[in-house]
């Protein structure tokens, strides 16, 4: 993750005569589907989580962005059916599902992502990006404790790769300052150290699974360096074009 963010930071900077370097943040909420593989504690009801969004982008004259994008988010659900319990060091629990409460995988779920956009204005203030991003997922949770409303909650420390997609609007407020809407897809392969257990599994297996999210957010967009359209296929003072 640190050699992604690494890498970006320097595509940025060697960049940076492009039309606009912009930095966002935003909130919104994420919901995301069933776990596969050996999480046997499948969820079959999706939830309303909590997401929140950070954005370095380097958008080009003839309207290509890339950069770095991250989110937050939790990952859990519901499940109507029941499954067979399991010890969790210091707990016992006797099932999970079926009591309406929550299945939780994880708190705090944050992906780090390299995009590629093709943004389309709309108009001199308005315009709609589309476009792919890959990173890589990481998955924090305290599996001791528990809520109220929590019928599970899975282990700490998941990592691994993850891909996918974004759709947004960006909108100016004002002349550095925009409004946006980001609808991203993100597919996780976690995987777990080798003495975290697959619950409920035996023989015994260590714990990994892939899962679907798709955080929606809205926030702030900000132009920290932004040069005119009327500069295309122009030079700068190091003689360097612009694209």
């Amino acid at each position: 993750m640190k050699r992604l963010l690494v890498l970006s930071m320097m595509f940025l900077a060697y960049n940076a005569d492009a039309q606009k370097i912009s930095l966002a943040g935003g909130i919104g909420g994420a919901v995301n589907g069933s776990p596969s593989d050996n999480m046997v504690y499948k969820s079959d009801q999706s939830l309303l989580n909590y997401a929140l969004t950070a954005k370095l982008a380097y958008t080009t004259v003839t309207n290509w962005q890339y950069g770095v994008m991250s989110h937050m988010h939790e990952l859990s659900g519901k499940s109507s059916k029941t499954y067979e319990g399991f010890h969790n060091r210091h707990l016992r629990i006797d099932s999970v599902g079926g009591d309406g409460k929550k299945l939780v995988y994880a708190k705090n779920t944050v992906n780090v992502s390299a995009f590629f956009n093709r943004n389309f204005n709309l108009n001199n203030k308005t315009s709609i990006y589309l476009g792919i991003a890959a990173g890589y997922v990481y998955a924090r949770n305290n599996s001791l404790y528990y809520e109220e409303n929590e019928s599970y909650n899975g282990p700490d420390g998941g990592n691994g790769l993850c891909y996918g997609g974004q759709l947004g609007i960006n909108s100016y407020l004002g002349e550095h300052v925009s409004i946006f809407l980001d609808v991203a897809v993100r597919y996780y392969d976690l995987e777990y150290d080798s003495n975290v257990e697959a619950p409920a599994v035996r023989p015994y297996e260590t714990l990994s699974y892939s899962i679907l999210a798709v955080p929606v957010t809205v926030g702030l967009n900000f132009d920290l360096f932004k040069i005119g359209e009327n500069t295309r296929n122009s030079y700068n003072t190091r003689r360097k074009k612009y694209n």
